[in-house]
């Protein structure tokens, strides 16, 4: 009988809906073309432990559709130590793999960077709702966050315009204002608050005052993590607005839930296209989006990509706000 080929495959960083339905289809493909794959259980530090089982189609498909990662997410300092990190080689030719694939964001890039420069045979697939893998046009997970967080702030304005109320939503992102930018585009929200345009609060209470006098009771500014706190920022507009304000956080509920179709197609495609690159033998690559297409990054091409903004996209946002106003209802 011949001895199955092995590829490994870790998921790190924070969890991503389309995580599993890559995983998925990691598995299905490998066994189709003679692999048998071996995860390693919580991302790096399950490498650096040789924490690793056998995983088989019939037990990934049970989480096809599910948002986290079944074998488990996380981050390890000890993968930041030089030294601990070279256990990671001696675990790959212990497991005898032929390569390992890598589920993570812009921080798990690195450290297959770190692995390949150990002589590992390494590919990653982006997978990151904060969209701040810049070396990919979308991440997997991206499109479920935003979803989720737009479900969220539909649901929440319609409570704040029946009782015009002023609304602060904060989401997720890190240092990348996609989540906010496009959640607040397609949720009609009236201001953005991203780090890619950074802005002042008090330019911020000027244009809240803006809409209320254009006759928009209860205007909503998203905004993303990290640029103020909210809770206070809620009441200082109060204060100087003299209108009830509400703030929420939308937090981990962007994490959670099914992924969107769009997630579960690129987590498919960019899934057997590491695949297919492995049995091609090639290696120090990111599976891409570019228009689009399924395509290949170098590992250092993917670490220093410069971030990317849809300036476009600003652009629309600042003209769909131009023209809207609310007019006054009539007395009878």
């Amino acid at each position: 009988m011949k001895k199955l080929k092995r590829i490994g495959v870790l998921t790190s960083g924070g969890d991503s809906q389309g995580m599993n339905a890559c995983l998925k289809t990691i598995v299905s493909t490998a066994e189709r073309k003679g692999y048998e794959v071996v995860a390693f259980l919580g991302g790096y530090q399950g490498l650096l432990d040789n924490k690793a089982k056998i995983i088989t189609s019939k037990e990934a498909e049970l989480y096809f559709n599910i948002g986290g990662s079944f074998i488990k997410a996380g981050r390890s300092k000890d993968f930041l130590d030089a030294e601990k990190r070279k256990k990671a080689k001696t675990v790959f030719n212990k497991q005898k793999l032929d390569a390992l694939i890598v589920l993570g964001g812009d921080g798990s890039i690195r450290g297959a960077c770190d692995l390949e420069k150990l002589g590992l045979n390494v590919l990653v697939i982006p997978c990151s709702i904060d969209n701040d893998a810049y070396c990919t046009e979308r991440a997997i997970g991206f499109d479920t966050a935003v979803n989720n967080a737009v479900n969220t702030i539909d649901n929440v304005q319609q409570t704040m315009r029946t009782n015009d109320r002023i609304l602060l939503v904060e989401v997720m992102g890190r240092e990348c204002g996609d989540i906010a930018l496009y959640s607040g585009i397609c949720s009609e929200s009236d201001i953005i608050m991203i780090p890619e345009k950074k802005q002042k609060e008090e330019k911020i209470v000027r244009e809240i005052l803006k809409q209320l006098k254009a006759g928009n009771k209860s205007p909503t500014v998203v905004i993303a993590e990290h640029q103020l706190n909210v809770e206070k920022f809620a009441q200082k507009i109060e204060t100087e607005t003299g209108n009830e304000c509400r703030s929420i956080v939308v937090g981990y509920i962007q994490r959670g839930g099914a992924p969107t179709m769009q997630d579960r197609l690129l987590a498919i495609r960019m899934g057997v296209a590491a695949v297919e690159n492995v049995i091609d033998g090639n290696f120090g690559y990111v599976i891409s989006l570019t228009q689009d297409h399924i395509t290949l990054k170098s590992l250092s091409e993917a670490i220093n990509a410069g971030k990317q903004f849809r300036e476009e996209l600003w652009d629309t946002f600042l003209e769909l706000k131009r023209f809207k106003t609310v007019k006054p209802h009539k007395k009878v």
